[in-house]
């Protein structure tokens, strides 16, 4: 790759980085609950705002982990020999951590329609590989003009903030420093790391090294979901942001009701507080030396008398023949719960996902129902394994190149954990008519949840073991009974 191609790569990297920073960011922030408060006139009071931040719900949390929690990799089929298996799990995947650490590429995948892994060498363990989740908001991957589907080179911009000392006197939090942002460029075979200072007044990209990776293809694998024929990933939340903005208005609005009308409103019309004379004039009051007493506008102030105070146990009397007390009825609040509740329904149906988790739509389910219920969220979710499995093969072919191997693994497959819901007893008494039919015990206990290959090897070797000594018992036990008939 030569500097000038390199520098292309980056220019096209950095404004594509940029052109979807903004949207990227109010995605994840509305999946973290920080939200666009709902409407409200310009100058309301501190009561009305603080309505407005109670009136914020996270659904959107919801919506993101239900699907992308049932994705759970369990082990893999790399086509070749179960000893590979094994060794793929024990040198590629546990050391790097993946079992927590592949939700985050997972999330962003769903969240924003792409999540990026890497893959490096690691000098001082040949053997094992970097694989890391990258921040899919500063790695872009760019694709072949001629092929969207095939991902040719990638940009990695990352910034770090460095604070300089000075003995100026500066307004309080405003600090002087620079920002080094540091830029790395690959394609399939090298890599040119470019390096940009910018203290204030901008700053150019400068080369500071570069040179090949070693893995004869690009070290970064994109993990997109819902993809359209341009190659182009989309969110699969976004659409969700209007609900989500409409379900706080409805919540905003309830907890104004609440506040205001949720009770019973006394009214007093045509009653007069004012203390007048024998002339109907105003009285004002007035201080020790007999002069008014003004208010802050110059004017004077009235003497007024107090309604009393509503009681049970109370008659309250009014002056002047036109006054008249009468009260309000509350508002009924169950007609804005059940407006939530359709709302949330909706907001629901629009992700895929099933009525118990709104806990007051589940009562007494039985296996069956409850299955049927997930079958909308089961369908997405083995659309994201589908999606996933692909780049996480992708991901060990790249870690084989990374150790020195040069196993492609094209029949290699993802071993994902099974997270319908359905009860232990139903998966052990299917598991058990498979191993009758003639099905290998470590192929049938492998559908255990939360079994892994080592697991799996373990559970058949002490199978193997008890077996043997059974029969040795067994062997022991008739070698004495035929030496005793003798």
């Amino acid at each position: 790759m030569d500097v000038a191609q390199a520098r292309e790569y980056l220019r096209t990297g950095e404004q594509e980085l940029s052109d979807q920073q903004k949207r990227w960011d109010r995605v994840e922030n509305y999946i973290n609950g920080e939200q666009d408060l709902p409407y409200a006139p310009e100058g309301v009071n501190a009561e009305y705002q603080q309505l407005r931040e109670m009136s914020i719900a996270n659904w959107m949390a919801i919506a993101v982990f239900a699907p992308t929690q049932r994705l759970q990799v369990d082990g893999f089929r790399t086509g070749r020999d179960p000893e590979a298996d094994k060794t793929a799990w024990q040198e590629i995947w546990q050391p790097n951590k993946l079992d927590s650490r592949q939700g985050i590429v997972f999330r962003d995948m769903y969240a924003h329609g792409r999540g990026v892994m890497s893959v490096t060498k690691d000098p001082a363990r040949p053997d094992r590989p970097k694989i890391r989740p990258e921040n899919a908001r500063r790695v872009w991957i760019g694709s072949s003009p001629e092929d969207p589907f095939t991902h040719t080179w990638a940009v990695k911009i990352v910034t770090v903030a460095e604070r300089r000392q000075t003995s100026l006197a500066l307004p309080s939090g405003v600090t002087l420093g620079t920002k080094t942002k540091h830029a790395y460029v690959y394609d399939d075979t090298s890599w040119a790391h470019f390096v940009a200072t910018d203290n204030g007044f901008g700053g150019s990209w400068e080369l500071e090294g570069q040179g090949d990776h070693g893995l004869g293809a690009l070290p970064f694998v994109a993990f997109d979901y819902n993809t359209d024929s341009n190659g182009k990933p989309r969110s699969a939340v976004e659409a969700l942001m209007p609900q989500q903005d409409a379900i706080n208005t409805i919540r905003f609005n309830t907890l104004l009701a609440m506040q205001f009308s949720a009770y019973r409103q006394r009214i007093i019309t045509a009653y007069d507080p004012v203390v007048r004379d024998g002339k109907g004039n105003a009285m004002v009051k007035v201080d020790d030396d007999g002069k008014p007493i003004l208010d802050g506008n110059g004017l004077q102030i009235p003497l007024t008398r107090s309604p009393g105070r509503f009681g049970v146990d109370r008659a309250l009397v009014f002056p002047g023949e036109a006054t008249k007390v009468y009260d309000l009825p509350e508002s009924n609040l169950d007609n804005y719960i059940k407006v939530l509740q359709e709302f949330l329904t909706d907001f629901f149906a629009t992700g895929q996902i099933p009525p118990q988790y709104m806990l007051s739509r589940m009562a007494n389910l039985s296996g069956d129902a409850l299955a049927g219920a997930e079958s909308t969220l089961q369908s997405l979710v083995k659309d994201l394994k589908r999606a996933a499995g692909e780049s996480l093969e992708d991901v060990m072919r790249l870690a084989n190149r990374a150790r020195g191997e040069n196993h492609e693994d094209n029949s290699s497959e993802v071993i994902w954990a099974d997270t319908e819901p359905r009860s232990f007893a139903q998966i052990v008494d299917a598991i058990q008519k498979l191993i009758t039919t003639g099905m290998s015990r470590k192929d049938a206990w492998a559908m255990l949840p939360g079994s892994t290959p080592p697991k799996v090897e373990e559970w058949v070797n002490n199978s193997d073991a008890d077996r043997r000594a059974d029969d040795e018992a067994l062997h022991e036990m008739a070698g004495k009974l035929a030496g005793a008939e003798v």
